[in-house]
């Protein structure tokens, strides 16, 4: 299951449904060289521009922030949040951590809770494409779509895109896009001995 995420989470998503993203202080990154920079652990309550490259916590995964997006990590949050500076919605990076494929199945056919009162309900069944397993869901007025990255030993990193059921563009090619630029970082037990 997916935490639950305490009240700064529930304000910080409805302020990125219901008003425009404004400009924060944010790193910047000095080339399309960050996209393959060594990743950047989060430091809550700081902003970072499309192009830098994030590990998520507690994970072993690594992607770099999209163009027309800015990632943040929010107090007590084990999570990468997303929103975009130009549209309404929301994107919530998690690691996966010590889970088979068909946990990872089971576990995206479920509710997903993003806060106490906001609940992706399942909408169809999961599908798999190679390392990739997506789910849809709705919330009301927000669709919902949940891409499961699965890298090596049982570590992963699960994204869910919220926006607008009326937002004619879809989720699949932003999630597609970070799925295709997820790295994983080895473990110091996958090291190569000397």
């Amino acid at each position: 299951m997916i935490p639950r995420h305490p009240v700064p989470i529930i304000v910080a998503v409805l302020c990125c449904l219901l008003l425009e993203a404004h400009e924060n202080q944010a790193q910047t990154p000095s080339s399309d060289v960050a996209r393959h920079a060594t990743p950047v652990d989060l430091q809550a309550g700081q902003s970072y521009r499309a192009g830098v490259r994030v590990r998520v916590p507690n994970g072993t995964a690594s992607f770099p922030i999209p163009t027309g997006w800015r990632g943040e990590r929010l107090d007590e949050m084990a999570a990468v949040l997303l929103v975009s500076e130009k549209e309404a919605g929301f994107v919530l990076a998690f690691a996966i951590l010590n889970q088979t494929e068909n946990e990872l199945i089971a576990l995206l056919g479920e509710p997903q809770p993003i806060t106490d009162t906001l609940i992706f309900e399942p909408a169809g069944t999961v599908t798999r494409q190679g390392t990739n397993l997506t789910a849809n869901y709705t919330a009301g007025s927000l669709a919902g779509r949940g891409l499961a990255v699965m890298g090596p030993d049982q570590q992963g990193v699960l994204f869910l895109h919220g926006r607008p059921q009326k937002d004619p563009r879809t989720s699949r090619s932003l999630l597609d896009e970070l799925a295709e630029l997820v790295r994983f970082t080895p473990t110091s037990d996958n090291s190569p001995a000397p």
